[in-house]
């Protein structure tokens, strides 16, 4: 298995559905690629009824990181990020069995592999 990443939306609350709506969309156009290109995904809310979190793992980081420089993936994130009353926060856990290696590709603080939405930036913790 590959690393699983954790994100943590934290969304504006007249912006909630929208979100929710965006990220639908954005799940059903990719719905086949996600199945074939994934271990699992998990995407829910938790207590807080405005933080939204995603789970994710991919089965290559080279498929993942493709996905991120796509013009779909750009515009839809960008929606997503509108939604949002701060960066997004994402965490990222690697096999017990493999080295360290993806905390080198993931380094703490703004992503550099995320696209910035304004002046939201994804931030790894």
């Amino acid at each position: 298995m590959s690393s699983v990443f954790i994100s943590r939306y934290r969304l504006k609350p007249e912006k909630r559905d929208e979100f929710v709506r965006a990220l639908k969309a954005m799940y059903e156009g990719g719905r086949e690629f996600i199945a074939k290109e994934t271990n699992f995904v998990f995407y829910g809310f938790g207590r807080d009824p405005n933080e939204f979190v995603a789970i994710e793992s991919w089965k290559n980081e080279a498929v993942v990181n493709g996905l991120r420089g796509s013009e779909e993936f750009k515009q839809g994130f960008a929606v997503l990020m509108s939604c949002a009353a701060a960066p997004m926060e994402m965490e990222v856990l690697r096999n017990w069995e493999d080295d360290a290696s993806v905390f080198t590709i993931y380094p703490r603080g703004v992503s550099q592999v995320h696209p910035r939405v304004g002046d939201q930036a994804t931030i790894f913790i």
